[in-house]
Order: C-alpha cells, then sequence, then structure tokens
C-alpha cells in the first residue's frame, strides 16, 4: 500500500476513521497503520476477516474524545456477511451512547439479493439508539433504479422510517461525474439515526495529485470507454475510492 495514504488519512484529523478493503496481509500494513493513527492519541480496531480470505474493516477512534464500550463483527466467509465491524461507543463526558458501523457489501460474484441480505444481517444487528453506518454499499449507479436491484431506492426502502441515508452529491467511484450524469456511481453513503446535527461534506479525490503516473486521468478513476480493461483502471493497492467524510454532534 502506498505510504502517503497514512498521511491523507491523518490529515484529515478525524476523531473517527473507517476504512473498508483493508486488509493485514499487505507487507507494510503495520507501518501504514502506525503512520496513519498515533496510538497516543486513537484506538484502533479491526474485523479479523483475513483468516477467511475477505478483507477487512478498520476503525480507528480519538480516545481523548471517545470511550468503546464494546465491539463485534460477523466474519465474512464467503458471502454470508459483508465486511463489517460495529462499536457501541460512549462520548466520554456525557451519557451520550452511540453506534459506529463501518461495512462494505462485497462487489464480485454475488447477486444482488445476496447485497440486501449482507445489509439486512447487520441492521439487524444493532442496538437502539444514536447509529452512524457508513461504508461503501457497492450499489448500482444513481440512475438505475430498477425494482428488486441493489440500487440506492433499494437501500432506501429498507432504511425507512429508521434512518436517513446522507450522500455527497456527485459520485465516489469511477468517472468524477455530477448526480445526473447516468453513469455517477455512488457507492459510499452514511445511514444515520437519532443525529440531527449531521452534515455530509462534499466526496474528496484531491488524492490523486499525489501520483499522477497512477492517476492518468486526473480524479477519474477510470476512463469512460473500455473500462473493463485492466490499463485503463486505477491498479491495487492504490486507493480508487472518494473519501466520504461528516461532522456531527449530538
Amino acid at each position: 500500500m502506498p505510504i502517503w495514504v497514512a498521511e491523507e488519512i491523518r490529515n484529515q484529523h478525524s476523531d473517527i476513521a473507517i476504512i473498508t478493503e483493508c486488509s493485514k496481509r499487505t507487507s507494510n500494513w503495520k507501518k501504514v497503520c502506525s503512520d496513519a493513527f498515533n496510538s497516543d492519541k486513537y484506538l484502533l480496531l479491526s474485523s479479523n476477516n483475513d483468516q477467511v480470505g475477505n478483507n477487512d474493516v478498520i476503525i480507528a477512534v480519538n480516545r481523548e474524545k471517545i470511550e468503546v464500550i464494546s465491539y463485534f463483527s460477523f466474519l465474512a466467509k464467503g458471502h454470508t456477511a459483508p465486511d463489517n465491524l460495529i462499536l457501541k461507543c460512549q462520548v466520554k463526558n456525557s451519557d451520550e451512547l452511540f453506534t459506529i458501523v463501518g461495512l462494505r457489501i462485497h462487489a464480485m460474484n454475488i447477486s444482488d439479493k445476496e447485497k440486501l441480505n449482507q445489509f439486512q444481517l447487520v441492521l439487524g444487528s444493532i442496538p437502539d439508539g444514536n447509529v452512524i453506518i457508513a461504508g461503501d454499499f457497492n450499489c448500482n449507479r444513481r440512475s438505475f433504479v430498477d425494482k428488486d436491484r441493489w440500487n440506492i431506492t433499494a437501500i432506501d426502502n429498507i432504511i425507512r422510517d429508521s434512518y436517513i441515508r446522507k450522500t455527497p452529491e456527485g459520485a465516489s467511484w469511477a468517472r468524477d461525474v455530477n448526480s445526473q450524469d447516468d453513469y455517477c456511481f455512488a457507492l459510499d453513503h452514511f445511514i444515520v439515526k437519532g443525529i440531527s446535527d449531521f452534515e455530509v461534506k462534499p466526496y474528496y479525490r484531491s488524492f490523486v495529485n499525489r501520483e499522477p503516473k497512477i492517476y492518468k486521468w486526473g480524479t477519474n478513476f477510470q476512463t469512460k470507454y473500455g473500462w473493463e480493461k485492466p490499463e485503463n483502471q486505477i491498479p491495487a493497492p492504490y486507493p480508487d475510492h472518494a473519501i466520504l467524510s461528516a461532522e456531527f454532534s449530538f
């Protein structure tokens, strides 16, 4: 993993940071984590999907502001569960409790029905109260609203009357286009409950300036035509999703 990823994470100065689609199998994984998160400031927790060949979710929490009471995750073996990590937390010097969920719905060799089931599995495990779910939902493009398919409309139907989806304008993956473009892929979302003061920030892609030879198309993560060819995509292990961020308070 390029070490500048750690610097980008550190420069966000987040009280809570969720990193999806990461792997302890990466040769410099420990260095990236230690550079991104000062252990004196952050408590760093991880799922354990590496043991069954899937990617992990890590969540870093500012020790000075937030107390982690408990955490757990479903083991993402095959497609039985998404990559996930669920933390029950308390704001220090306050009685405010909340749950933070890092999530990545699987993308490859999985049906739309299985994606829906993965999301519902996690939703059904979250305790009552204030909740922030954040991550990569691997849903279809904004304009794709077919019934019984995994898209933003399906997500909204599942969470209706319980949660609110918070999504920046534009695309978080593929090409950097506006929300009205037919191929606008907004894959990364917040799903929120019980937190009224929640301001989502624009998708952030400016990290592409660090490696112009890799990010050959600027803020576009792939070409408009021929995108299915490997040479027209951003290669692993370089990030190919925009950063999703928000400010909130109780």
